[in-house]
């Protein structure tokens, strides 16, 4: 817990409520500057539970705490809850966990030991579009590195209230057939189902979310009314992005209503004579589309192996608990790989491994309700997808490496040089204010060893920071050189871009 809140910036303000009938900590919000020191010696003040009682009350006092926020509060401000328990049956009444919404404020939820209720924390956390992460007995030591995987983006937010909005093109004739978003909320207008949108709520710096809208697009005319555009193109769907985006002068709400101009994209298709375009879809969109049903079989897999055959707690067993859950879930998965082998452009890439690990975590153990390790995996790996932000499988070290941005990788690095010694700590009597003298940064480029001026990449900071990392962050600088200075930009075939006056 002090491992975050030295990761919060001086604008922030934390809040901690412990267990239930323990000592109230930091009941309301106090701002981090000034006060960081103050709220490290709180977090000294918390104490276990006493005995065994549901961590739903401590969920409810935080978003009370949240609900009784004034409107003012949430402008420009991104909000959320880190639940960390290790509380073994968490609500004896699954379908209301909280007298409060939760969809309103994500709670990333951390489960700690194989015996914590993993079903309530996963639901938890889809229901209001958090994270579930958790750590095994061998690795519950490592909460500060587990942690890091999540305030790696709530430290990075570059928006907030974030939404996908979609609308057919004018004159198009297109309707939204239907929305895969994961995790995330979608709705497709009634009637005309020109439009929809995805809600996104926070989204965090150098991350990507991939999303699938499955149009139902009419034949076009010899002469189509619509918005063409030329050489047999036609525009189908606008997309654009609304929401308060965070910038280096505050924060701008960017929307139709405010004419701020949002940032949007135009899908544009050629639509030729049949006769003339082969059918080949985008390996990009044949990948995605893939994923997405990956997941729906795996949610299909939870529920009927699972969740549905749970008997009543009292009993604290499984039906059918000599099953092996790992060989049922491979063999779902292999004739799911098999109903798709013909898909042009189909690249399993690493779902094979990941699935087969997931498998091996649910094979020959003795499985008591859904509150074991068991569980936990494989949920934990579902939220990961389905947010498509990264998660402690376990251990820190086990996570889907996609969803791991630049900042999640440098806050992980200093959770772990934390737990391993290195940094150093204040003492009661250091100030805050001051800065502890650190050894010096290796060198990111070395000489490569040969005779000439050629360098290259530092092994020690693997893990960390990759070349790609660095060319991204280049371009990134490039692009905001040539808008600065109201440049043109320019791209040639197979060259990086240029500016030009």
């Amino acid at each position: 817990m002090k491992f975050a809140i030295r990761q919060l910036s001086d604008g922030d303000s934390v809040a901690i409520f412990g267990p239930p009938m323990s000592p109230e900590v930091i009941p309301k919000f106090m701002n981090i500057h000034g006060s960081r020191r103050i709220a490290e010696k709180k977090v000294d003040e918390l104490e276990g539970r006493r005995f065994a009682h549901p961590a739903r009350s401590s969920l409810d006092e935080a978003l009370k705490m949240l609900e009784e926020q004034p409107a003012s509060s949430s402008v420009g401000r991104a909000k959320f809850i880190v639940l960390v328990t290790d509380i073994t049956r968490f609500s004896s009444d699954m379908p209301e966990l909280s007298k409060y919404p939760l969809a309103k404020y994500p709670v990333h939820a951390f489960g700690l030991g194989a015996s914590h209720d993993a079903a309530a924390l996963r639901l938890i956390a889809q229901r209001s579009q958090g994270t579930y992460s958790f750590l095994d007995d061998g690795n519950a030591d490592k909460v500060a590195a587990a942690l890091a995987l999540c305030l790696g983006g709530l430290k990075s937010v570059a928006a907030i209230d974030a939404r996908v909005v979609l609308k057919a093109a004018s004159g198009s004739g297109v309707r939204i057939d239907r929305i895969s978003s994961g995790g995330y909320a979608s709705s497709i207008a009634q009637g005309d189902r020109a439009s929809g949108e995805i809600a996104i709520g926070a989204l965090y710096a150098g991350e990507v979310k991939s999303f699938v809208v499955h149009l139902d697009v009419p034949a076009a005319p010899e002469t189509s009314p619509g918005e063409r555009v030329c050489c047999d193109q036609q525009q189908l769907l606008v997309a654009s992005l609304d929401g308060q985006l965070y910038t280096s002068g505050g924060v701008d709400v960017v929307n139709d209503a405010a004419g701020g101009g949002p940032i949007q994209d135009v899908l544009v298709v050629e639509r030729p004579p049949a006769a003339v375009l082969p059918k080949v879809p985008s390996a990009i969109v044949v990948k995605h589309i893939f994923q997405f049903r990956v997941l729906e079989m795996v949610d299909a897999f939870i529920n009927d192996e699972i969740l549905l055959r749970r008997t009543p707690a009292t009993t604290g067993r499984t039906k059918d608990v000599d099953d092996d859950l790992g060989t049922k879930l491979l063999a779902r998965w292999e004739r799911f790989v098999l109903e798709h082998q013909f898909w042009a452009g189909l690249d399993l890439g690493s779902l094979d491994g990941e699935i087969t690990a997931v498998a091996n975590s649910l094979r020959k153990q003795n499985i008591v309700g859904v509150s074991s390790s068991m569980a936990a995996y494989i949920f934990s790996w579902m939220s990961s997808y389905k947010m498509q932000r990264p998660t402690a499988m376990g251990s820190p070290a086990k996570v889907v490496g996609v969803f791991v941005t630049l900042e999640v990788h440098l806050t992980l690095q200093v959770a772990i040089t934390a737990e391993n010694g290195g940094g150093g700590e204040c003492h009661d009597e250091c100030e805050y204010s001051c800065l502890e003298q650190l050894p010096p940064a290796p060198p990111l480029l070395v000489a490569s060893g040969r005779d000439d001026d050629s360098y290259r990449f530092n092994a020690a900071y693997e893990g960390v920071i990759s070349m790609d990392d660095i060319n991204q962050f280049m371009i990134k600088i490039y692009q905001g050189m040539v808008k600065a200075n109201n440049l043109k930009q320019c791209h040639l075939m197979n060259q990086q871009p240029r500016a030009v006056a």
